[in-house]
């Protein structure tokens, strides 16, 4: 796999969903020195070519006893049908089905049940990726749009001098450098080893934010050309396409909100702060009987 000869793809999602992690039902079960392997994953990365899979499967009948393993290609590994996708189409995204494969034990990955943790892990580069990903998406997009509006000329003009279209353009790179601000903080307080709380809320922050703005950003490209950039004239209309995933994979941007807010309460909540009571400071703070909150 170092050398490149080999290729892996990551089997987590299944048709009952893919946010909720723990309700897999892909099971592994142990039988001597291996585990037998059922079930099936769906909307897999690389599953067409991979030589190998990086498998989540329940191992115990709690909630969170789920593990992980390395599982390599077989006659009972089987890809049987590859999606064709809107965008992002060159990752031979498949499902794959797990048919009585014997995993040898050595191939699980930590402890048994413990997948949780590596799961909990692996989502810190996979998101950064698609943050730091979507920021290079829309800078390559809005760069198309500005040059473009430099050379269209309308009514006279050069387009970029109507502040329809210049405005479009600021909006843009604002966005653009505020969300890249927020990755490069993210990345280095993930080096600098920080909370593990507040990394999971900065990094579900830059998932959000910087995908979420690729997807307005790529739009306001777009709107800027006019028709020729919904043509294949120009990559606009495929970087739209393939933005659109990036609000999906690695966790949706409504199951980042929710991550978002859990670890802020137990921040704001769990410590106690040395900072001046803001709150205090309205005249009327300490009217008796008007801060209800039953």
């Amino acid at each position: 796999m170092l050398e490149g000869t080999l290729t892996t793809a990551e089997a987590l999602t299944e048709p009952r969903g893919g946010s909720d992690f723990f309700g897999a039902t892909t099971r592994a079960t142990r039988q001597g020195d291996d585990y037998v392997l059922n079930g099936q994953k769906r909307f897999i990365v690389g599953a067409e070519g991979a030589d190998y899979f990086l498998v989540y499967a329940r191992t115990g009948d709690k909630p969170r006893d789920i593990s992980a393993f390395i599982v390599e290609r077989s006659p009972q590994v089987v890809v049987q049908h590859v999606y064709g996708l809107m965008g992002t189409r060159g990752g031979g995204t498949g499902r794959v089905y797990f048919r009585d494969a014997r995993v040898p034990a050595e191939n699980l990955i930590g402890r048994e049940n413990g997948a949780g943790e590596i799961f909990n892990q692996m989502m810190i580069p996979e998101r950064m990726t698609s943050a730091a990903g979507a920021l290079g998406l829309a800078r390559a997009a809005i760069e198309i749009a500005a040059r473009y509006a430099d050379r269209r000329r309308a009514f006279g003009q050069k387009i970029r001098e109507f502040e329809g279209v210049s405005f479009q353009i600021a909006e843009s790179m604002t966005r653009l450098d505020a969300a890249g601000a927020l990755v490069r903080e993210t990345a280095r307080a993930i080096d600098a080893g920080d909370d593990p709380g507040r990394v999971r809320r900065l990094v579900s922050e830059s998932k959000k934010c910087a995908t979420t703005m690729a997807w307005d950003v790529v739009n306001a490209a777009m709107q800027v050309m006019g028709g020729i950039g919904y043509t294949n004239v120009y990559p606009i209309e495929r970087l739209l396409r393939d933005a659109r995933l990036m609000m999906i994979w690695t966790g949706t941007n409504e199951i980042m909100n929710l991550v978002i807010q859990h670890e802020y309460y137990k921040e704001l909540l769990g410590t106690r702060s040395t900072a001046r009571d803001v709150e205090m400071d309205a005249v009327n703070a300490e009217t008796e009987g008007e801060k209800v909150y039953e």
